[in-house]
């Protein structure tokens, strides 16, 4: 009897129930200390043919980044289409980056571990250029809406930055809100009372009113549309953050 020969689909099937494992093992244990046959001892499949989809534990996490940056890149996307002006559409987007991290705490927690160089030094090079086309798509996702409000004369670059410097300065102010006061992930002591999303509401409207870009916060309704916005664009997603009892709360 001849062996059952897999299609794209069912390959596909099976690569990511692979990845699904991990990302449950990386949520029960660490990343750290996730080995492959730790991996191999998760699911149904051998040894061997968990070596035919990766090379390795490297590749193998890289595989779990991509995966992270689809959904990311979902969720981006979904954001920069809704019919707001820019900055409104960019703090949305921030927004979801914050759903993001509440629902898959072991992605947020994780994809740092897998641009280390030696990640990338053992990764195959089908996913790792991969990860460079989903990063330029997430990117050029964030990037499109200040190209909008640029094109709407609702903010001027400051001559000393770019588009993508701009983008930097609000998503690293969005990652170190969540990283430090989530507390689905990690909460850090000092920081008790604070709630993350007003905080990554207000770190990015801190900025955004240092670029000037309009509307001004005292100008612009931006709590009142950020909950209609997200009711409106991830209905699923707000199911999933009450199944788990929690509700945004701007302030």
């Amino acid at each position: 009897m001849f062996p059952k020969v897999l299609d794209k689909a069912d390959l596909q099937a099976r690569e990511l129930d692979i990845i699904d494992a991990t990302i449950a093992l990386i949520g029960k244990s660490g990343v750290e200390n996730i080995t492959m046959d730790k991996v191999v001892a998760a699911v149904s499949y051998s040894k061997g043919t968990v070596y035919k989809h990766f090379l390795g534990k490297e590749d193998l996490f890289l595989a779990v980044s991509n995966h992270a940056t689809n959904i990311m890149l979902d969720l981006f996307m979904r954001a920069a289409k809704f019919d707001g002006c820019s900055r409104g559409r960019m703090l949305l987007l921030h927004v979801s980056y914050l759903i993001y991290a509440v629902l898959h705490p072991a992605l947020f927690q994780s994809v740092q571990c897998a641009r280390s160089p030696y990640v990338h030094a053992k990764a195959s090079e089908e996913r790792i250029a991969e990860k460079d086309h989903l990063e330029e798509r997430l990117m050029g996702t964030v990037i499109s809406i200040i190209d909008d409000a640029v094109s709407a004369k609702e903010l001027v670059i400051p001559s000393h930055m770019t588009a993508l410097q701009v983008s930097f300065s609000s998503w690293s102010a969005s990652y170190g809100a969540i990283s430090l006061l989530a507390t689905e992930i990690e909460q850090c002591s000092g920081s008790i009372g604070m709630i993350v999303e007003q905080e990554l509401y207000n770190q990015n409207n801190l900025i955004f009113d240092g670029l000037q870009w309009l509307p001004l916060t005292k100008d612009g309704n931006y709590k009142a549309t950020l909950v209609k916005a997200i009711k409106t664009v991830f209905p699923s997603e707000l199911a999933l953050l009450k199944s788990l009892g929690r509700d945004f709360n701007f302030g």
